[in-house]
Parts: C-alpha cells; sequence; structure tokens
C-alpha cells in the first residue's frame, strides 16, 4: 500500500512541475519570440561602444553599429534587443546598409518603501526582457514581407569607450 503511495505522489509531482514548465514555454511561443536560424540577409560587420558624457548627469550609454552586406528590399530592420534593453533600429544616412541602435543607461527610480500598501503599488515593476543574451550578443527584430521574425547575433566585437569631454557653456576657458 505505501508502494501505491508512493508511486501516485511522485507522479502526480511530476504531472504538475511538468505543467508549469510548459507555461513558460507556450507563453514564448504566443509572444512570437522565436529566433531564427538562417536569416535572409549577411552581415559584414557589428560592433558596440560604450560612451559616457562629460558632465555632471550627462548621462552614459552604449551605440550598437551593425552593417549589412546583402539586405533584400522585402526585409525592413526595425528593433536590436542588447544587453536588456531594446531600441529602434535607426538607419545611417551616409549609408542604407548600416543601422544603429542609441542605449542609453537608465536612472535608477527610488523605491517607494511604505507601510501603506496603495503607496507602494506606485512602484512600477521591472520590465521583462524576452531573450537570454551574453554581454556581446544582440537580437535583430526585422520584418519579411510583414511578418515579423527574430535572428540572434553573437561575437559583436567591442570598441574602446568614448569619454566625451567637459566643456563650458559659456565659452571661458
Amino acid at each position: 500500500m505505501r508502494l501505491i503511495k508512493n508511486t501516485v505522489l511522485l507522479l502526480g509531482t511530476s504531472f504538475i512541475l511538468f505543467s508549469f514548465s510548459n507555461c513558460g514555454a507556450s507563453k514564448n511561443e504566443k509572444l512570437g519570440y522565436e529566433l531564427t536560424q538562417d536569416a535572409p540577409f549577411t552581415i559584414t560587420n557589428s560592433f558596440y561602444q560604450d560612451w559616457v558624457a562629460g558632465v555632471k548627469d550627462g548621462g552614459a550609454g552604449t551605440n550598437l553599429h551593425i552593417t549589412f552586406g546583402s539586405l533584400p528590399n522585402t526585409i525592413s530592420i526595425e528593433s536590436f534587443y542588447f544587453q536588456q534593453q531594446m531600441e529602434t533600429a535607426v538607419r545611417s544616412t551616409q549609408n542604407e546598409l548600416l543601422y544603429m541602435g542609441y542605449f542609453s543607461e537608465e536612472k535608477k527610480q527610488d523605491i517607494i518603501m511604505d507601510a501603506n500598501v496603495v503607496e507602494e503599488a506606485k512602484n512600477t515593476p521591472p520590465k521583462s526582457f524576452p531573450f537570454q543574451l551574453a554581454k556581446n550578443e544582440a537580437v535583430i527584430a526585422y520584418k519579411d514581407n510583414g511578418e515579423l521574425s527574430f535572428f540572434k547575433l553573437s561575437n559583436i566585437e567591442q570598441k574602446p569607450m568614448l569619454a566625451y569631454p567637459q566643456s563650458n557653456p559659456n565659452g571661458e576657458q
């Protein structure tokens, strides 16, 4: 009798755990975040470069540059997912095959800690990021004949940081 109870308990627990593990997989499929293996374009160069302003509260961030070798007319580059952020892809005015993503460091918001639950509810929850990426990986969101697809780009080169000099707003030295 004890063997039957243990077997039923083991099978029941396994079934419940399996059900929960499938919930996450089906959620990603519903959101359409499946990565394509073969992209309909080629990439000739990709790099990212951190930058920092030379003035207090001037900001900091990372610029991502991706140069495509070929980009069919049916493809439109929409956005980049990089280092836990998503930004719209911007086409260069000088080179129609160069796209950039401008990622700013987000200022940390103060968290409201209060005994009043209503006050704490004013905190904005953190945004979820749909991809697991290394520091030198990005996902390119593109539309092919209107259908949204995602391609993972790895081994993006890191260039030295740009430190913009501090400037005097009055032009004085």
